[in-house]
């Protein structure tokens, strides 16, 4: 009886055997994900899962006989029967199919899942080599690779979206029982990233401008025998006409007959200091925009309804924008994308419309990607602007001759110079105590009445000029700062 069972069985795992291997391996052009193992052995009716790559093999023993092996899609995977309990599974093409290990009455004694995709066996020990401390699992579904687990930073994750994606081709083809198939994959990166970092700005504008405007000329006008008369106007080409300088008249008169001669000179020295210093801070990744200014009503045109026309107005802003994108790539480095932007109100360009002024605006721009330390600078110098006019009016022939040329002919002369500086320095920082946080109205008071009448303060002072500490009775920070 014994013997006639063992003949039975052997009989079943020939037939399984060869009607399995007359499937024949399919030829795949595709790789998958290698098995973490090669051999494995299962529980009595378990339900494993497997993710295995194309052309890869593993061994599996069955708790007991098996009298049946039953094989879900043979077009993804092989099951050879070497034995009763042992048998060898290997991976023709990506997809997923189920084998089933059945005893003789039918019962299930164990089943395996098996999911074949690309192979990223190398992947998952590459990233763990290059991007150490972090924790990182590598998945496969058909061609895509799935990025799980956590890591330090935002550099660390595009890191690792790089080196997997190096594993990707852009088309791979492969032909299986002579259907030719594209299969083309790609890289999902769900990576989370542990305690994302804010990072603060500190950017610091200084410009110095300077501008020289210089006006002289001479203004004349005759009268003869009727109708005889002339007038010399020299005008001035540069910054228009006269500026409001000082004004002198010289005239005569004689049986009427005259000549008057006006001088016009005017002269302006100007400089122009412009300081800002905003602080922005930002999680890793995201923007900030920052804009320390107002803004400016300018006409932008009329709305007329029937006979009555309205002047429109529009508000344009003005001041120092601030926009800034941080990325921490590792512990203590920073790439950093920043835009600056200053704009002034030039007055000097002002024209007039329908009877209102509107100014000009003066814009500097400085836009830029760098990578700093935390608390490193960057500094953007050499911003210099320098602008010279001049120009010379006057009659003809008259205005060279020497000396006495100078009433005939007008000059007028235009410098003007700028220098800008940007300092930026990104700062990684961190949350604090609020009881830590020092406000500038901190201990701040208003003066007493006779404070206020006798020594003319607004606010009351905890200590002198000189002395370092605060009066003798006081405690906590001084925010208050007083000039």
């Amino acid at each position: 009886m014994t013997r006639h069972r063992l003949a039975r069985r052997a009989a079943l795992s020939i037939a399984a055997l060869v009607a399995l291997v007359a499937l024949g391996p399919q030829s795949a052009a595709l790789s998958g994900q290698a098995a973490a193992t090669s051999s494995l052995t299962l529980a009595d009716g378990s339900v494993t899962t497997l993710q295995l790559g194309v052309g890869r093999s593993v061994i599996v023993d069955l708790p007991e006989d098996a009298a049946e092996i039953f094989v879900g899609q043979p077009k993804v995977a092989n099951a050879v029967v070497r034995s009763a309990r042992r048998i060898y599974v290997s991976t023709l093409w990506p997809g997923q199919t189920s084998i089933f290990a059945l005893a003789a009455d039918g019962r299930k004694i164990a089943v395996l899942q098996i999911s074949v995709g690309r192979d990223v066996g190398e992947l998952a020990a590459l990233l763990n080599a290059s991007i150490p401390g972090n924790d990182i699992h590598v998945r496969t579904v058909a061609e895509s690779i799935i990025l799980t687990g956590s890591v330090a930073s935002a550099g660390d994750a595009q890191k690792a979206l790089d080196i997997a994606s190096g594993f990707l081709s852009e088309t791979k083809e492969a032909t299986q029982g002579g259907d030719g198939r594209q299969v083309q994959g790609k890289v999902v990166n769900s990576l989370t990233i542990r305690g994302l970092d804010q990072v603060s700005l500190r950017v610091t504008v200084t410009e110095i401008r300077r501008d020289i405007v210089k006006q002289l000329g001479v203004n004349m006008q005759g009268v003869g025998k009727a109708p005889n008369s002339f007038q010399i106007d020299n005008p001035f080409s540069v910054n228009g006409g006269g500026l409001g300088g000082a004004t002198a008249a010289l005239g005569w008169l004689s049986a009427g007959k005259s000549l008057t001669a006006t001088l016009e000179a005017y002269e302006r020295d100007g400089v122009a200091r412009t300081l800002a210093e905003p602080t922005v801070t930002a999680v890793s990744g995201e923007s900030a925009k920052f804009l320390a200014g107002g803004t400016i009503p300018i006409l932008n045109g009329e709305s007329c309804s029937g006979n009555v026309c309205t002047p429109t107005i529009v508000q344009q802003p003005y001041g120092v924008t601030l926009n800034f994108t941080p990325v921490v790539l590792s512990q203590g480095r920073i790439q950093l994308r920043i835009a600056t932007e200053v704009t002034d109100v030039d007055t000097s360009t002002q024209i007039t419309i329908f009877g209102a002024p509107v100014p000009g605006f003066r814009t500097r721009k400085n836009e830029t990607t760098v990578e700093l330390p935390s608390g490193g600078s960057i500094v953007t110098a050499g911003l210099i602007s320098t602008k010279t006019q001049q120009a010379i009016n006057g009659v003809p022939g008259l205005m060279n001759v020497p000396i006495l040329g100078a009433l005939f002919r007008s000059r007028d002369y235009l410098r003007d110079e700028t220098e800008l500086l940007i300092a930026v320095t990104p700062y990684i920082v961190h949350a604090i105590d609020p009881r830590e946080v020092a406000r500038p109205d901190a201990n701040y008071s208003d003066a007493s009445d006779p404070q206020s009448w006798l020594l003319g303060r607004v606010n009351r002072i905890y200590s002198s000029t000189g002395a370092v500490q605060p009066t003798p009775g006081y405690s906590g920070k001084v925010g208050f700062i007083t000039d």
